[in-house]
C-alpha cells in the first residue's frame, strides 16, 4: 500500500456523469476499494441537479461523461464546467460496472490518460 521509495502518485478524484443509476453503488465501491475519489451524478439538470454537477465540477479531477443515458443539455453543460475547472473529460456512450471498474483499474496502473486520447 505504501510506497517506500518516494514514488507514490496523487490519485485523481472521478466524477461518473450519466449513466444507469443501478450501477452507481458499484462503481462507488470499487472506487473506495482501490482508493479513488469517487462521485456519481445522473447529469439530471432540472431542480437542483445543476447546481449539484457545477458544485462536483469543482471538486474533480476527470469527468467520465457517459453520453447514451444522458440528456444533450446535461452533456453540454458537464463538458462546459469541466472546461472551466480544467478537468479531463473521458466521453464514453455507454458504461456499465465492468467498464467502470475496468476504467478505474486501468486509472490506478496510469493507463487512463492514454486511453481518454481513444475516446
Amino acid at each position: 500500500m505504501g510506497s517506500t521509495n518516494g514514488d507514490k502518485r496523487r490519485l485523481p478524484h472521478v466524477a461518473f456523469i450519466g449513466g444507469h443509476d443501478r450501477v452507481e453503488r458499484e462503481i462507488l465501491a470499487f472506487g473506495e476499494e482501490l482508493g479513488i475519489g469517487v462521485e456519481v451524478h445522473n447529469g439530471h439538470t432540472g431542480g437542483n441537479g445543476k447546481s449539484r454537477l457545477i458544485a462536483l465540477m469543482h471538486r474533480t479531477d476527470l469527468v467520465v461523461l457517459i453520453t447514451g443515458t444522458n440528456s444533450h443539455n446535461g452533456v453540454q453543460m458537464a463538458k462546459r464546467e469541466a472546461a472551466k475547472v480544467g478537468a479531463r473529460v473521458h466521453i464514453l456512450k455507454s458504461c456499465g460496472a465492468a467498464a467502470a471498474r475496468a476504467f478505474l483499474a486501468d486509472l490506478v496502473g496510469g493507463k487512463a490518460a492514454s486511453s481518454a486520447a481513444s475516446a
